[in-house]
């Protein structure tokens, strides 16, 4: 039987994560090199794990590109090193799974489906952290609050109820899913919850969105484990969507997770103000593990303007009967 530890969340890096880099791409090594002089941690090849979710041939075609350098499309790209650090990086998911700790790494994954690379992701970090738990008897939550939608984690667990997936993302934007009728299907009916948000969302509409759904699912779902995919794109700074999110909504998120469940762990994803970002990231963490909000970057609340309020209620309010009333919302 596998024992989850639950201490204070801590940071999983290594400067292997540094190594895939293209020449002029906004998921660069100064993602990383933003959070200063980290300290490292001894982190496991993972290529063993890739196999919970990919076949031999996605994992040949992934580390064939990488041998040539090739793009794999418009947006995602490999080098030389790139198969090796996503091999590192599912085995920093694997660790953080066991030992409830954020890991920090790229690329990111969860645009990856189980058989395609995509939205600047190789092979999807926390489907397979989720699949090992799995395996191990372990219920899982995933809470994506990315500003993008996590396609290819919908996909990989759309037909079970082993992995319950709730998604916080702007729509429309990139890549075009997460509507909110997409719930899941056979096993998985019901267990894909998406909270597609207008663009201009404030921390108030996705606070208090997190603050009643997270309790309903706590208490219908019981899960073992939540997994976060991290991706703080949604920060009202950043470069490729248009949230109006700040530290805030990630502070309170930790905080909301924290008091709901015992076994957290975070998979970095999205994020790309390279001056945010490691702001978002301390915000998150401190509220996880119940530490008061005193960051150097202190930045207002936001709240949403009247028309987004109403276009928000107007898409959430199909919510429960798209999901034929199954959850209490």
């Amino acid at each position: 039987m596998t024992t989850l530890t639950s201490n204070k969340m801590q940071l999983i890096y290594n400067k292997i994560f540094l190594e895939h880099k293209a020449e002029i791409h906004p998921e660069c090594p100064e993602r990383l090199l933003a959070f200063g002089n980290l300290e490292e941690s001894e982190i496991e090849n993972g290529e063993k794990y890739l196999q919970l979710i990919y076949d031999k041939n996605y994992i040949e075609k992934i580390k064939n590109a990488s041998k040539q350098g090739l793009n794999l499309d418009a947006d995602t790209y490999t080098n030389s090193k790139s198969y090796e650090v996503a091999c590192y990086a599912a085995g920093a998911a694997i660790k953080a799974a066991k030992e409830s700790n954020f890991a920090l790494i790229r690329p990111p994954g969860h645009h990856a489906t189980a058989g395609k690379a995509m939205g600047f992701c190789l092979f999807n970090n926390i489907a397979i952290a989720c699949k090992w738990l799995n395996e191990r008897g372990k219920k899982v939550l995933v809470v994506d609050f990315d500003g993008h939608h996590g396609n290819g984690t919908q996909e990989i667990f759309y037909k079970t109820d082993k992995v319950l997936y709730l998604s916080t993302h702007q729509y429309p934007a990139y890549p075009g899913t997460g509507w909110i009728n997409e719930i899941g299907e056979g096993k998985g009916r019901y267990f894909t919850i998406n909270i597609p948000m207008p663009s201009y969302t404030s921390d108030d509409i996705l606070i208090d969105t997190l603050t009643k759904i997270i309790p309903v699912i706590k208490e219908q779902y019981k899960p073992d484990v939540a997994a976060v995919s991290a991706g703080f794109d949604g920060h009202k700074d950043d470069p490729l969507l248009q949230l109006n999110l700040t530290v805030n909504s990630y502070y309170e998120a930790g905080k909301l997770l924290s008091s709901s469940f015992k076994n957290v762990f975070a998979c970095l994803e999205g994020g790309y103000n390279i001056e945010a970002l490691p702001h978002c990231v301390s915000a998150f963490l401190r509220g996880i593990n119940n530490q008061k909000m005193n960051l150097k970057f202190r930045e207002s609340a936001t709240a949403s303007a009247a028309n987004v309020q109403r276009e928000f209620d107007s898409r959430i309010k199909s919510l429960k009967p798209s999901h034929d009333g199954f959850w209490d919302f």
